[in-house]
């Protein structure tokens, strides 16, 4: 499936971020950081798409999309199954969003620096920015940013579509295949692990 999609990295001063820092966990090893939305309610929802690529970028280029590992899509699937989501797997026509309560989307972000970053994705038709609220800091080479966009509520022109959760998870995809799948599936685990609010039981 064919996308436009928008990745704004700057590399700017803490203090320019409204006095965010990256924790100490973060610049100095892996770590994994999750917030929702502010108000956010995830009992009523009930279904989701897990988009089956990732968006990659290095040092702030986008480069060609990858295919979610599959291990790390089926942890994905067997953790929000058993918060009580039901899988939605047709994938929609381009531009268009998936029949299902909310979407999960990944971009893994390489980089020979730390930067501030913010992040946006031009899919299923509309913007998702993160963080227009949370945690704005740096990241290590690897990380993995797993984003969930609400789709039942479609917003105005012009208007972001709503991000309900995100996860940073940091410095996950280096070294050999099966090193970054162990560290990439553990990290996955603890984001759910810590977000006990997405139940919908």
């Amino acid at each position: 499936m064919r996308m436009t999609r928008c990745f704004l990295l700057t590399a700017i001063a803490a203090a320019g971020c409204g006095g965010y820092t990256a924790p100490d966990e973060v610049t100095l090893g892996t770590a994994v950081y999750t917030q929702k939305a502010p108000g956010a309610d995830f009992k009523p929802l009930s279904t989701y798409y897990l988009d089956p690529t990732m968006d990659v970028f290095e040092d702030g280029v986008q480069k060609p999309s990858e295919a979610l590992p599959s291990s790390s899509a089926t942890l994905i699937d067997q953790r929000m199954q058993a918060f009580g989501y039901t899988k939605v797997a047709t994938v929609p026509p381009p531009n268009t969003s998936p029949a299902a309560s909310v979407g999960l989307r990944a971009a893994k972000l390489s980089s020979t620096y730390t930067y501030y970053y913010s992040y946006c994705d031009y899919y299923w038709g509309w913007y998702g920015c993160y963080p227009s609220w949370g945690y704005a800091g740096s990241y290590s080479t690897g990380t993995v940013v797993l984003t969930m966009l609400d789709l039942q509520t479609d917003p105005p022109v012009g208007v972001q579509r709503q991000v309900l959760w995100v996860s940073g998870l940091y410095s996950v995809l280096t070294g050999v295949q099966a090193e970054s799948s162990v560290k990439f599936n553990n990290a996955l685990n603890t984001a759910f692990d810590q977000s006990p609010y997405l139940d919908t039981h």
